[in-house]
């Protein structure tokens, strides 16, 4: 008796475990992002917080505040990716805030590869010190997957087409743009769901690596 009473109790703790790290499980409609380049093209996302659903609310919840208005693509490398997200444009910013990051190497199931049109989070060494800077990939890197959240992917040609365009622009030999490419609005439509991302203390995270 005491071990069939053991036995339900794990059963009970294994589905509220499951339920916290699936919040997103019963969306009937993905988020999708918007991206508006300041020449007015865009690229289109499809979200997908069933895969990684903190990455996704903190995205949203940047996104929707207006944080990302302004914002330089400030690394190009060609056939491979674009990054941005960045409050300095220079690789060192973040939200002043760290999310947990969703990929298998930090123990989450994320099976979102990292093909052409995947948008993923950037992170420094430790796993969990995604911010707020993302990239998109122009080229096909599989060997990404599980070392990085990847959260959605582009929906159509036209939105490839502005990624292309962002990727064959001339940089200088640390991937920089020689000219600025500044994106006007992200904003993601979320079809009435509220999402509400987990944050980490930076200090807290940062004292690991000393």
């Amino acid at each position: 008796m005491k071990r069939l009473l053991w036995l339900l109790l794990a059963a009970a703790l294994l589905l509220t475990g499951c339920a916290k790290k699936s919040p997103y499980l019963e969306v009937e409609q993905n988020p999708i992002a918007t991206i508006t380049m300041a020449d007015g093209s865009q690229m289109k996302f499809e979200l997908y917080p069933q895969i990684a659903p903190n990455t996704v609310a903190n995205f949203v919840n940047l996104a929707n505040d207006g944080v990302y208005d302004g914002l330089e693509v400030y690394r190009v490398v060609s056939n491979v990716l674009i990054q941005s997200g960045d409050p300095y444009n220079d690789g060192t910013g973040d939200p002043g805030y760290y999310i947990r990051g969703e990929f298998s190497a930090n123990g989450w199931n994320n099976t979102l590869s990292h093909m052409r049109g995947t948008i993923s989070m950037a992170r420094k060494t430790n796993y969990n010190t995604a911010g707020s800077q993302f990239f998109i990939m122009e080229g096909s890197y599989p060997e990404y997957d599980g070392q990085y959240a990847a959260f959605g992917r582009i929906m159509d040609e036209d939105s490839l087409a502005t990624l292309d365009a962002i990727g064959s622009k001339p940089v200088d030999g640390a991937y920089k743009p020689l000219e600025k490419i500044i994106i006007r609005s992200i904003r993601v439509e979320t079809f009435d769901v509220d999402y509400e991302p987990d944050k980490l203390d930076k200090t807290s995270v940062d004292k690991e690596d000393r």
